[in-house]
């Protein structure tokens, strides 16, 4: 009783607060299956948590990142001249607690921070705790979340999370709250900036009737335009040392940004149909952007179109993935289809509060479950090519085991010396690139060893196992390398000469 008069709040908050809680406890524990069990079992690759856990190195070290895992294929030493990302850098502190495993580890934090993002919003939104709770799994469901973890770790999946926040704020005019998120969306990656632009955009069709909103709204449009520009005109060709932007991979469109859209402006008809058609017209191709718009609206996203300023935001989204020269970025694989997760919960949830449903939390608990039902189906099987089962099925067996002994390999790492200048196989260098000079195999340069995972499947960048094999057995008789540690899993080899 005494407790209750002197913090006089409502039971329900409570009993909210504990739900949400076991919420995020539970699928972070799955989200943590997913990602952490990956990369204990040397499923993580050099491109791209290697890279990243490169640069935190040297960041946790107070140097700027000199990043020889982007030789020879790209003249770039340092890694923001590949991406421009300023989150590695207030996140490499954390390198000295969580060792290899600090970017994924920040990454689920993230996606949880994003669900109470959502939480928030959708409760500002509806009034209705219930609903913001069943907001909340949907979030947690949605395949783009369980794609994104099984990849490695990427910004623009933290970018993603943030959104919600930055939704939420500008609702309730928190304006300082707002344009830190508003920050981190920006200097997460260079594309984000471009997305962050289509946002505020979005918003100003929400809001437009709101002068006050619109006041901070319609500059927060032209900021993230200019910034966009600002990085791929200048700073990133600058660090780069390239004479353009090394990512515009949309020949369908042009040679050029500026090519893209006379294209997009000037031919319409054709720039529509490239959303839905294989212009690389290869037909092994076919039907993964169909899948894509399939998963999409199964998981909630058909509210998009009733809730079409929701639609604006991602725009950009769609426009990268579907113009895309690379066909691995048109489906549901990986990293690529994370910003669209927020984007349709806010838009579903936010359509179920407008409508005049008499059951709506039981409505929002049918879309969890087709939600869900997509998301385990898609798991199963699907058609965008690369898609590797094991590393995202948290629910099978072979997720959580290997065909070699993984203690066997770390111990085989261990016998590396930590100062050594190192080339390693994809598998490995995300555990062994805490160093000066890493690079991946099979360039090796100056390397005065090489770590291979020869037990592992995943052979990358080779094209068959005898190419592999080979240039194993010709490194070897060059009369250069010996062999240094060999077991049934891993070969380490020792440059003599």
């Amino acid at each position: 009783m005494l407790f209750k008069k002197i913090f006089p709040v409502p039971q329900k908050f409570f009993k909210s607060t504990w739900i949400l809680l076991l919420i995020l406890f539970f699928f972070g524990i799955l989200f943590s299956s997913v990602s952490i069990v990956n990369h204990y079992n040397f499923r993580t690759a050099g491109w791209d948590l290697g890279l990243f856990n490169n640069a935190i190195y040297d960041y946790a070290h107070f140097h700027w990142n000199d990043c020889s895992l982007l030789l020879p294929n790209f003249n770039i030493r340092n890694t923001l001249g590949d991406h421009f990302s300023l989150l590695p850098i207030f996140i490499s502190p954390f390198y000295w607690i969580f060792g290899s495993y600090t970017m994924l580890i920040f990454q689920i934090i993230g996606i949880l921070w994003g669900g109470v993002g959502i939480y928030k919003l959708i409760l500002e939104t509806s009034k209705n705790q219930t609903l913001s709770l069943l907001a909340v799994v949907h979030f947690f469901s949605i395949w783009g979340i369980y794609s994104a973890l099984g990849f490695d770790y990427h910004d623009n999946v933290l970018a993603a999370m943030f959104v919600p926040w930055f939704l939420f704020y500008v609702r309730i005019e928190k304006w300082w709250y707002a344009a830190i998120y508003f920050f981190l969306v920006l200097v997460s990656k260079e594309n984000m900036a471009l997305w962050m632009a289509f946002i505020c955009i979005g918003l100003i069709f929400i809001y437009y009737k709101d002068r006050k909103k619109l006041k901070y709204i319609i500059p927060g449009a032209f900021i993230s335009v200019s910034f966009f520009i600002l990085l791929i005109k200048i700073i990133i060709p600058s660090i780069s040392s390239s004479e353009g932007y090394i990512h515009f991979d949309f020949s369908a469109l042009g040679n050029n940004m500026t090519d893209a859209l006379s294209t997009i402006i000037k031919h319409p008809e054709y720039t529509f149909n490239l959303l839905f058609e294989n212009h690389l017209g290869d037909p092994q191709y076919n039907g993964i952007k169909t899948e894509l718009f399939y998963v999409i609206l199964m998981s909630g996203g058909f509210a998009l179109i009733f809730k079409p300023q929701y639609l604006i935001m991602l725009i950009p989204i769609f426009a990268q993935k579907l113009f895309n020269d690379l066909y691995t970025r048109w489906g549901i694989n990986a990293q690529y289809s994370i910003e669209l997760v927020p984007v349709i919960t806010v838009a579903l949830f936010v359509w179920i509060t407008d409508k005049n449903f008499k059951r709506k939390n039981l409505l929002a608990a049918f879309f969890i479950l087709l939600t869900m039902c997509t998301t385990i189906s898609v798991l199963d099987s699907r058609k965008s090519l690369w898609y590797s089962p094991s590393q995202e099925r948290f629910y099978q067996k072979q997720h959580y085991f290997r065909n070699f002994n993984v203690n066997d390999v770390y111990a085989a790492l261990n016998k590396i010396p930590d100062d050594a200048d190192l080339s390693a196989q994809s598998a490995l260098v995300p555990h062994v690139c805490f160093r000066k000079e890493i690079y991946h195999y099979p360039y090796v340069r100056d390397a005065q060893y090489i770590a291979l995972l020869t037990a592992d499947e995943n052979i990358y960048p080779f094209s068959t196992k005898e190419e592999y094999d080979k240039n194993i057995q010709d490194l070897i008789k060059s009369g250069s390398w010996a062999v240094y540690f060999q077991n049934s899993a891993v070969l380490i080899l020792q440059r003599i000469k």
